[in-house]
Parts: C-alpha cells; structure tokens; sequence
C-alpha cells in the first residue's frame, strides 16, 4: 500500500514578466502528500501537478501539489467518508459538493452523446469524466419517499455527502424508516454499470456472510426525475478502516485480516456453479449492446466486462470484444487491443503546426506504450492458452479497489461492512490469489520500527496543516510524529499481515494454496505490466521483465521495476530536477530539493522555482 508523507513546499522566486501566466501560483505556502510506493526509493517517474499546470516529470515521488482551499485528499488510499461511513465508497471521494481540484489541467472536453449526462474533460495525461448537469436534491427525495413509502416530506431529509469518479453519494436520514444511501450514478457504461453491484450485492449476500448493502430499489436507466441511474440501499454502520487503523492493536489487525481471507474464500466458491464460482469472465448481470433489457439477478451470469478499460473517454467506441471472455487469452488481448488503439490514435493525429513540450512528450509516450504493448502481445500468446474448453473457471475478484476506506469497521476494530462493489467482475481465478490492495506494499520490514527513533511534528505544523486541510476529519491522526514513523509502521505491519493471510488462505482453500499462487506468479506479474504499460509507467523496465521471460529468466515484475534486470542497463534512472543538500541530525533527516514546477513555456529564468523540504 501506499503511504503518505508530507512535504512543505515554498516558492523561492517568480519573475513578475511571468506572474500572469502562473495563475495561483503567487507567494504562499502550499502543503502536498506524495504516495510512495516504497520508503526513499526511485521507483519510477512521478507528476508534480501545480495550479492549473500541466505534469512534468520529476524524481524521485509521486506528488500532486494543492493549494490550501483544497479540502480533498490527495492520496487514493486514505480518503474517505468522514464519521459515518457511507456504504459506497471511492478512492476519490471528495467532502464536498463544490469542491473542485486545483490540479486539474483542462485541454479538451469530449461530449458523448451516446452517454446522456456525461462528458469528458483531459486532466494532464489523464481523462476524468464530468456531470453534464447535476442531480437534483428535490428529485432525488422524491424518488427516494416513493420508494420507501413516506408521504409526508419533512420526514425524509436527504443531504449531500460526497462526490466519487463515477457517482454522488447522498444520505437519506428518515425517523420513521432508519438511515439510507442513495447512490446517483454517472452512465460510463448505460445500464451494466448498476446492474453489475446490484447482481454482485445480491449474490454475495445471499450465498456469503461478508456484511454488503441491501438494496432497497433501484434504476438502470435515466428515464426517471432524476435523470440518472440510482441505487438505494441502506446504510451500514462503521468508520472506514484506515481511520482506526492506528489505534488498533496488532491482534485487532491480525483478526481483521483472517476475516478478509475468510470473505475471498468464500467468493472463490460462491457462484452459479456448485462451489465452483462462474464459467467464464465479465461483470454479472451485464448484457451486451441491443440485447435484452431482461436480467436474472438472483442467478446472474457473466456478461460484458464493466471497467475504465473498456468505458473511459473514447474507448467506449473501440470496435473491441467487451467480454463475456471465455479465457484469459480473450481477455487480455482484448485489454492490450484497446491500449494499441487509443495510443495509435494519437500517433495518427498530425502533429501541430508549433509543437510545443507537452505535445511532444505525449507522442513520445504513446510510441513507447504501443511498442510496449505489442511486445507484451507477443508474450501473452505463450503464456495463455488461445483455446479453452469449457470457459476459464473465475471468481467474483473485489481485491483491486478493497483498500482500508471499503471496509468498515467498528471501535473493537471487528468488520461491519465490506462497500464500493462497483466495477467488480468475475475474475481468473489466478488473479484472486493476490494480496487484496490493502497488503500489498515493496517493502518487506522485519524489524518494527522504534517509535522514539523518529522525529516529533511541532506544534505550530501541526496547527497550520489542520488549517490547510480545512478540519476535514478523514486524514488518521500523527500522534505527534512524524509521517514516516506511519509509513514504515505500515510495512512492517503489511510484512506480518501478508502471513497471516497466506496461512489462512492456505487453511480455507486446502493444501494446494501455495502451489496454485506459485504458478500464478507469472500470470500476475503479466497483468501488472499490462496495467502499468496502460499508465504509461515504467516502459523501459516492463521491456527488461519481458525479455528477460523471453529469455526464460523467470524475475518477479516488482523487482525489476525497482531496480532494472541484473546486468542491464536501468532506462529509467534520472536525478532530481534541482540540487540535493542531505543532513542528519540525531533522530531527523532533512532532504531539500529544488524543482522548476511551472508549464514548459518561456526561458528557463522564467520559470518559477519551489524548494521542497521533506523532514524524516
């Protein structure tokens, strides 16, 4: 898992002939929370996002920079509700309405008009979708009385609670009826995206004990007052986990760890076949384009995969096999056809007249990704086998997106709730003998680290980082020290909890556990570079890993990203942008760079300079 660590960062000097093209950039003091994926390593490339201007690549963190209005988190691995947990949660849930992120860089905005109500909008490197309007709150009450049978208004108050990528989270608090949420539903994929968490709820609480949502009602259509696809269910009770993380004592993790075991062994069985899951890839209850609106959610079958793989921006359109996929082989390859596809459109585009930094990085990436993408189309046909007979046997798989925010907890630290079921699909079932998200981590910590070895955070920081945050009360309190203490408390505690649930995997799935994930590896490490080459990550080194297998050099992918292949050259070394001056002080070490953060236009003196501090 990723952890967090706060950096202070001040402008050191902005030429006033540049001032007015570095909008919110002017002299202030900003915070930013940098997720590592492990503690001091180069791991790779990483964004620093300013204001409105676009990425540029810098060593050795990934950062997002924000000023202080920025209520939101920054880090996808620790947002979350605040005190009462709603039962959907998403890793970029935002406290508020109106809140708007300060690093978004907008260049061009897509309206889908096969997608009534969506559009949209490239952030830097990325696409994010956008609300073409927004849900009414008088609309919504409304469908939410008739549903639960209330008359009379004033006994149903409904209130705003949070936005996600993909949806709006709304609290409906009624006295006579209890408390619910209302999930209001972004139509990425029309109709498959709810009917896939309403099958997969339904499923899983009646064939499991895991604690899921019941739903109440719902529509997967837009033809209602509100004008979205909804989801009504009732509110489980509990705090996300990571906010009572470090108050739990280690016994306390160790349960709630085995518990997690538990719940995926018994996803591994429950199914539309006799403990034996599914036949066949794709998400439950989908159906393909023009077929039949009809849907047996009680017995659901496979259908269409719904995920940003096949939905975001564009890809909606890509004349692609969507699933249901009979074996890994299909799967994958039509993955990686959809890679090749939106980058060879780019490459397609003529370059403008007066190409400028960012166009030619984009280019100059989406060369990279094709090439990478085609070499590891050639490397999947001798991995997978083409034909399978029956479909590949698959489990309903939550461990990518199951992070301390999707389960709930209550004070004793025991499980009230497992949320955020959007976007689950039956899975290989190779692919369910990873580590849910929430142990996975690149350091393996032995020793437990010493709490009075590390440096205590004064008070006055203390002060102006609740300032900044805006009192949101989602972020785990430091106790007083500083970040790293947390993050390298976090792989140690990850080191331990990866046994724990191996051991109990191993006593629920039998004797064959560990073989069956020791010939998974490879097959894992094969979806992790695909999923990295999609990002643009780590090009150079996923072409080390796959040669070296061509080569019949069997090296985990994880390793390779970290350091490069023994005896070849590391493509993707690089230094800071700026000089380094190291000092250790007993009990602290203070890193401080200097980075140009600012658009590539203009002279190099005409670029505003930060330095960054990072205090261990």
């Amino acid at each position: 898992m990723a952890g967090r660590m706060r950096y202070q960062v001040r402008r050191l000097a902005l030429p006033s002939s540049s001032a007015n093209h570095h909008s919110g950039c002017e002299a202030r003091t900003y915070t930013c929370t940098a997720t590592t994926t492990y503690t001091d390593a180069d791991y790779g490339y990483g964004w620093y996002q300013f204001g409105r201007m676009p990425p540029q690549k810098v060593q050795p963190q990934y950062i997002t920079l924000r000023t202080a209005s920025a209520k939101s988190s920054v880090v996808s691995s620790v947002s979350s509700a605040t005190s009462t947990a709603s039962n959907a949660r998403d890793s970029k849930t935002r406290p508020k309405e109106a809140a708007a992120s300060t690093t978004t860089t907008t260049t061009t905005s897509t309206q889908d008009t096969s997608r009534s109500g969506l559009f949209w909008e490239s952030a830097g490197l990325d696409i994010e979708p956008r609300w073409a309007r927004q849900p009414d709150i008088d609309a919504i009450a409304q469908v939410v009385r008739r549903h639960l049978g209330i008359t009379s208004p004033s006994q149903c108050v409904v209130t705003f609670h949070s936005s996600g990528t993909y949806n709006k989270l709304y609290h409906v608090n009624s006295p006579a009826h209890g408390r619910y949420l209302m999930r209001v539903i972004l139509p990425v994929d029309p109709h498959n995206k709810t009917r896939g968490e309403v099958a997969s709820l339904q499923l899983v609480r009646c064939k499991t004990d895991i604690p899921v949502p019941v739903v109440v009602a719902y529509d997967d259509t837009s033809d209602n007052e509100i004008g979205f696809e909804w989801i009504l269910m009732e509110l489980l009770e509990g705090q996300p986990a990571h906010l009572r993380w470090r108050k739990m004592n280690m016994r306390q993790k160790e349960r709630l760890v085995g518990r997690m075991a538990e719940f995926q062994a018994q996803l591994s069985r429950c199914g539309n076949m006799t403990e034996s899951g599914f036949r066949g890839i794709g998400t439950l209850g989908a159906t393909s384009r023009g077929d039949s609106d009809f849907v047996d959610l009680m017995m659901p079958e496979p259908g269409p995969m719904v995920s940003p793989v096949f939905f975001t921006g564009e890809r909606w359109h890509y004349p692609v096999s969507r699933g249901p996929f009979q074996s890994s082989h299909d799967w994958l390859r039509s993955y990686l056809s959809v890679i090749i596809k939106e980058h060879s459109a780019t490459l397609a585009q003529p370059p403008p007249r007066i190409p400028d930094d960012t166009d030619r990085e984009k280019r100059e990436s989406a060369e990279g990704v094709t090439r990478v993408a085609r070499k590891l189309a050639r490397l999947l046909h001798k991995l997978f086998p083409q034909l399978v007979h029956p479909p590949e046997r698959t489990a309903l798989w939550h461990g990518d997106s199951l992070s301390l925010d999707n389960i709930l907890v209550d004070e004793n630290g025991r499980i009230t709730g497992v949320v955020d079921w959007e976007c689950v699909s039956t899975m290989p079932r190779w692919v369910s003998t990873q580590f849910p998200e929430f142990l996975r981590g690149g350091v393996e910590r032995e020793e437990e680290p010493h709490r009075s070895r590390y440096a205590d955070v004064f008070s006055d920081e203390e002060a102006s980082e609740e300032g900044q945050d805006g009192g949101v009360e989602d972020v785990p309190d430091n106790e007083g020290k500083t970040e790293l203490y947390w993050i390298h408390l976090m792989e140690y505690e990850q080191t331990q909890l990866r046994r724990v649930y191996s051991a109990r995997m191993g006593q629920l799935m039998g004797h064959g556990w560990d073989a069956e994930v020791e010939e998974a590896a490879l097959k894992v490490d094969f979806l992790g570079a695909v999923a990295k080459c999609a990002q643009g990550l780590y090009l150079k080194r996923i072409e080390q890993w796959v040669d070296a297998v061509e080569g019949k050099e069997f090296v985990r992918l994880g390793d390779v990203l970290r350091g490069g292949v023994a005896g070849r050259k590391d493509s993707n070394a690089s230094t800071t942008s700026g000089p380094t001056d190291t000092r250790t002080t007993p009990g602290i070490t203070t890193i401080k760079t200097t980075a140009t953060l600012s658009p590539k236009r203009g002279t190099e003196n005409q670029r505003p300079r930060f330095s960054m501090t990072k205090i261990y």
